[in-house]
Formats: C-alpha cells, sequence, structure tokens
C-alpha cells in the first residue's frame, strides 16, 4: 500500500521542475501554464511566506503531490489560502485528503505557535472529484462561489467608446500603489504595493492587454489585468472604485480588453465573477461569456486553543 512508503516533506528547490510539470498535466490546475521561473517568483510574494510553507508528497523518491500556501493579514488573524496539485496518475487514492489532515495540523502548529487565529481557505473547483466532499469532510463552510465564464468568439471583439472624461493607459511599475489603491477600494482588499509590484515584473505580466483607466485629472479609478496562458487568454482582475461605478467602465475596459487579446492572438478568454454579482453576470453574458464551471471557496477557522 503506497501509504505505508508515503513522505510528506518540505518543499527543496530541486522539486520545482517536478512540481510544475504535474500543475501543467492538470487541465483544470488554478496555476496551468506556469514556469518553473514563475513558480519560484510566486513562492517569493512579499510577506506570503509560501517558500517555507510549501510540502511535497512523495512515494519512492517520486512528487506526487504539493500543497503551498500563502499567507496575508486578516482583522482577526492570519487569512491562509491554499494551492495545490494531485499528480493525475494518483487521484481518487486518498492522497488529498492526507495532504489536507497534513497542512490542518501543521496550521494548528501555526496558531498555537504565533498565538493568532488561522482562516483556511479551500478552493473547490466543480470539474475535480472529491474536493467538494474533502470540504465537508473536514468541516469546512462555504463562504462565496465564483463563475467561472469563457468566451470563445473572440473574432467578434469590437471597442466601444469610453465614458467622457476618461482614459485609458497601460500600468507601469510606478503605478503600482494606485493599481493597489483601486483594488482595496473595490473589493475591500488589503493588496500592497509591494505585492503589485511583483505582480508586474512576473514575465506573465503583459502591460499591451493589462490596462488602467484614469479620470480627466488624471486620479486612477479603475483597471482590468489579464495575461496569456497559450492561446487562452485570462482577466483575473476588472476593478472600479465603488464611486465610479455605473458609469460603463467596467464595460469598457472588459470589451478594450477582447479586442486586445484578439490582436494577440488569444482563441478563447477566460474569467471569474462571484454568483452574487448578477450586473457583472449580465454584462459578461452580454459580449459572449457562457458558463464553464464554478469554483467554490471553504473556510476553516483554527483557533490557537484548537491546538
Amino acid at each position: 500500500m503506497y501509504k505505508d512508503n508515503l513522505k510528506i516533506r518540505q518543499y527543496q528547490l530541486s522539486d520545482t521542475a517536478f512540481i510544475v510539470k504535474m500543475i501543467n498535466r492538470d487541465p483544470f490546475n488554478l496555476q496551468k501554464g506556469i514556469t518553473v521561473d514563475e513558480f519560484e517568483r510566486y513562492l517569493d510574494k512579499p510577506d506570503a511566506k509560501s517558500r517555507e510553507n510549501t510540502f511535497v508528497a512523495v512515494v519512492d523518491n517520486q512528487i506526487i503531490g504539493y500543497i503551498s500556501l500563502s499567507f496575508a493579514s486578516h482583522l482577526t488573524g492570519r487569512k491562509v489560502d491554499s494551492y495545490s496539485a494531485v499528480d493525475v496518475d494518483w487521484r481518487r487514492k486518498g492522497l488529498g485528503t492526507l495532504l489536507i489532515e497534513f497542512i490542518l495540523q501543521h496550521l494548528n502548529q501555526y496558531a498555537h505557535s504565533v498565538n493568532q487565529t488561522i482562516h483556511f481557505v479551500l478552493r473547490v473547483d466543480s470539474r475535480t472529484p472529491g474536493m467538494l466532499e474533502l470540504a465537508h469532510l473536514h468541516g469546512m463552510v462555504k463562504r462565496h462561489e465564483l463563475l467561472i465564464l469563457r468566451n470563445s468568439e473572440i473574432d467578434q471583439a469590437q471597442v466601444v467608446p469610453l465614458p467622457t472624461n476618461f482614459s485609458f493607459r497601460s500600468p507601469t511599475h510606478t503605478d503600482a500603489t494606485a493599481w493597489a489603491s483601486v483594488y482595496n477600494a473595490a473589493f475591500n482588499g488589503n493588496k500592497t504595493t509591494d505585492s503589485v509590484v511583483h505582480e508586474f515584473g512576473s514575465s506573465e505580466f503583459r502591460p499591451d492587454l493589462s490596462l488602467l483607466a484614469l479620470t480627466i485629472e488624471g486620479e486612477p479609478v479603475a483597471f482590468i489585468s489579464s495575461k496569456m496562458v497559450g492561446g487562452v487568454g485570462q482577466i483575473p482582475t476588472i476593478a472600479v472604485k465603488p464611486s465610479y461605478q455605473r458609469l460603463g467602465l467596467g464595460k469598457a475596459l472588459l470589451l478594450e480588453g477582447l479586442y486586445r487579446f484578439k490582436k494577440a492572438g488569444a482563441n478563447e478568454i477566460t474569467l471569474s465573477v462571484n454568483t452574487a454579482n448578477d450586473k457583472a453576470i449580465d454584462l459578461y453574458e452580454k459580449n459572449g461569456f457562457i458558463h464553464s464551471s464554478s469554483r467554490s471557496y471553504y473556510f476553516k477557522t483554527i483557533s490557537p486553543s484548537d491546538s
């Protein structure tokens, strides 16, 4: 039985190529298309503590799974997102359960050592068998759900006039603070300037596909971030400051983004949207996006006293 030979250990630099190959074999992995260099950059995201909190599952010197944690500040402790993969040849053999149990034990010890509450987040993709059962098995609570939408009608993309008194331009590193400010205002987030600089430094970052919207006075008030993985365009974020919403900026950013993807040679575009955001869903559906799958976010709170 493989469990007798299973070892879960901390990540080593020599593991990267094996992890990247495993991720890219999985058609539904959130990080599909990642390179060795990009995986290493991800581990060094400012203040995320990912490098020291990444682990691999090994059987007979073969890496068959991995899980990486990304820490962020939270009003009542630390929020911890997880990124993981189980090799496609090792699915449905209980490895996912073992990895989650290992991480929960690890986070229990961490919560106790720093005397902080941990809010662990598990992404459950509707296309990945067994993830929902894992979340329920470990008492996790669903907080929200994202629809994954796709658009394969890129040839029909057309630009629309900008709302009056606004302009678009590609962002530069000098816009990092403004970019973070727009994101935090739109989503009540805690993105930092350093994290945006790190994002802009990625080889996946495409200034020609990402746009910043500014008022006539030059104030940044909205943006779209985009990237290409092979022939697939991805839109991680469209953000508009609350006081500038319902002016048509979101639509203009989306359509300009689709047009630029078309020129860049994309054959499909994907994005995600909260199931509660009816207006955004309506906008996307009117512009050629259809429902592909969904991703639910399950949370588990771990307090120091749980250890």
